[in-house]
């Protein structure tokens, strides 16, 4: 069954957008590090949402290599904790 790849864009769009705020509460001393990446990395896998990437079609599976849907999970997440002032 596949996923739609809108559907799992906006999934993606959020995690983003919480882990974006878990860094800023890590940055103002708020959250443990650790902590708030468990609890990123945690709700993507309780949401289902690596399997709904690979459904999707978001990813060209043709590819050698091809990066899987926990590999979008974990990029996201690590450029969401990127992008916050303080953290580096």
């Amino acid at each position: 069954m596949k996923v739609s790849a809108r559907r799992v864009t906006r999934q993606l769009e959020i995690l983003a957008l919480r882990s974006m705020e878990l860094a800023d509460r890590v940055a103002r001393g708020q959250l443990d590090f650790i902590e708030a990446v468990d609890l990123a990395y945690s709700a993507a896998i309780w949401a289902d949402l690596p399997n709904a990437i690979n459904k999707s079609g978001l990813i060209d599976t043709n590819i050698s290599g091809h990066p899987s849907g926990d590999d979008v999970i974990q990029a996201t997440i690590a450029a969401a904790f990127a992008n916050v002032r303080g953290l580096a």
